[in-house]
């Protein structure tokens, strides 16, 4: 199985006057190679990829790519409302040595179930393995598990990032395919894995990343009570983090554990002052040296 365990959508590190901050980058991915990560996802939601160059996304993918250097997986978010772009941006990177994609489901052009298949059958051409992100409260478009299973059938589809908050929808592709599933929805993680889920592309990994990976691999040995203990612990930062649109939230919180300097590019900002405070909250009931760079036993 190529895509498992507990992966991470990073963020994009920006420069106070918009830029990306390349050295920052490349800081980061080594970082969470330190961190025991098993692999990053850049350009994708966190990452702000919306907001990225076409030219832009090729150099994230390039810098995490050489950074990694085959040390962890590196997966590139691909996908936009154009299927020949999405095409051209999945070529671009399988020749920099990324080890997949991941392309959502096309966004505002609402296509149909039929138009999603031909979509990820021509992406897959490319060669390069493929994550599908269903995530209908961004695209709109929500698959059905008839659709996902069909496009599972697709040579060189190799899992589906599930972020549409529907436990009976997964439950139902499980009982149609055998396509891999990761956890799109860090509150529903634990319960994704005990359904029979692989592994996760996380936003809280971002600054948790050992603490959430134990959760993961205690859920991998099926040592279900000791895992769900350390998912009930993080749940109030999986809350906290999801107070304000992604990734204005994490962003904000890996400044505070100086892992960045939260910048954003507009139309997203910093969160209010209300969700600062429930996230420092959360940094109290942690403690910041256990935050950055341990899980605590509960």
């Amino acid at each position: 199985m190529q895509f498992q365990g507990s992966f991470v959508a990073i963020i994009t590190p920006f420069h106070p006057k918009g830029s990306v901050d390349w050295k920052s980058l490349e800081q980061l991915v080594e970082w969470h190679i330190g961190e025991g990560t098993d692999g990053i996802v850049c350009c994708g939601s966190t990452g702000e990829g919306v907001v990225l160059s076409d030219r832009e996304k090729k150099r994230v993918a390039e810098v995490c790519v050489r950074t990694a250097n085959k040390r962890i997986a590196v997966i590139v978010g691909t996908g936009t409302a154009d299927t020949r772009q999405t095409v051209r941006l999945t070529e671009s990177v399988r020749k920099l040595g990324a080890d997949g994609s991941l392309v959502v489901t096309p966004y505002y052009n609402k296509p149909t179930q039929k138009g999603c298949i031909l979509h990820f059958g021509e992406v897959a051409k490319v060669g390069l393995p493929v994550i599908v992100y269903h995530n209908p409260a961004r695209a709109v478009v929500r698959l059905t598990a008839e659709t996902i299973a069909e496009i599972s059938q697709i040579p060189g589809i190799a899992a589906i990032k599930e972020s549409s908050h529907d436990l009976e929808l997964m439950r139902k592709v499980q009982s149609l395919c055998s396509i891999p599933i990761l956890s799109g929805e860090d509150d529903l993680t634990f319960d994704i894995l005990r359904a029979g889920g692989v592994g996760t592309i996380s936003v809280i990994g971002n600054v948790i990343p050992r603490g959430w990976k134990a959760m993961v691999q205690l859920c991998r040995q099926k040592k279900w009570e000791a895992a769900e203990r350390l998912a009930k612990f993080y749940m109030p930062l999986c809350k906290a983090l999801f107070l304000e649109t992604n990734p204005q939230c994490v962003k904000w919180a890996m400044k505070c554990l100086r892992l960045g300097n939260g910048i954003l590019r507009l139309p997203l900002i910093e969160p209010s002052d209300k969700v600062q405070a429930a996230l420092n909250q959360e940094f109290l009931r942690l403690s910041i040296p256990f935050f950055s760079r341990k899980a605590v036993a509960v």
